[in-house]
């Protein structure tokens, strides 16, 4: 585990990070207008769920600016949407959790037309069961994923940090030999 959380210089081990962060953009805006479909069915007999498509269609818009900031490598974009990735990526935990919870808890599942047969009530309790940890283990997993892609993306911000910084202190060290080399040579001159 500390392999895979410690600084990716790829992404999934073979997909060059910025490649990587891109697609991970990419992804995630897909992912986020799934919610404008939420608000199609306007269901707002659920606040949380409500508030859950209006903040997917107000992510749209931090995303395309993180894709912005990635294709011009801007370091301050790429900041900021590092950081709203992990936010992302904690509400979506949250939220995930607060709705399986309803769902397999709260929820009856129960159908009346089976009442009289306990044999298929019996079946119906064990396939919904089994496809409640089905469901559970693939939540988890994705959960894990988007952990990893919010890795891979703050790897890549820092990566992208070194380099303009490195740029920088070149761009310093360039122009202090400038300055030296035209101070030394108005020495030369005046002498």
């Amino acid at each position: 585990m500390a392999v895979i959380l410690s600084r990716p210089r790829s992404c999934c081990g073979f997909i060059p990070i910025e490649t990587g962060v891109l697609i991970i953009t990419i992804f995630g805006i897909l992912n986020k207008l799934s919610g404008f479909y939420g608000i199609i069915s306007f269901d707002t007999s659920d606040p949380i769920a409500f508030v859950v498509y209006i903040y997917s269609l107000l992510a749209i818009f931090v995303f395309a600016r993180g894709l912005y900031g990635i294709h011009t490598d801007n370091v301050r974009a790429v900041r900021w949407y590092a950081i709203f990735y992990w936010v992302d990526c904690l509400i979506s935990i949250i939220t995930t959790t607060v709705f399986a919870v309803k769902w397999y808890v709260y929820t009856d599942h129960s159908l009346p037309e089976l009442a009289n047969d306990p044999v298929k009530q019996q079946e119906h309790d064990d396939v919904f069961r089994m496809e409640g940890v089905v469901s559970i283990i693939v939540l988890v997993a994705l959960r894990m994923v988007h952990i990893y892609f919010a890795v891979v993306l703050t790897s890549y911000y820092k990566s992208i940090g070194r380099a303009h910084y490195s740029k920088l202190a070149a761009q310093v060290d360039q122009d202090l030999d400038d300055i030296e080399y035209n101070s030394h040579e108005t020495r030369e001159r005046s002498a």
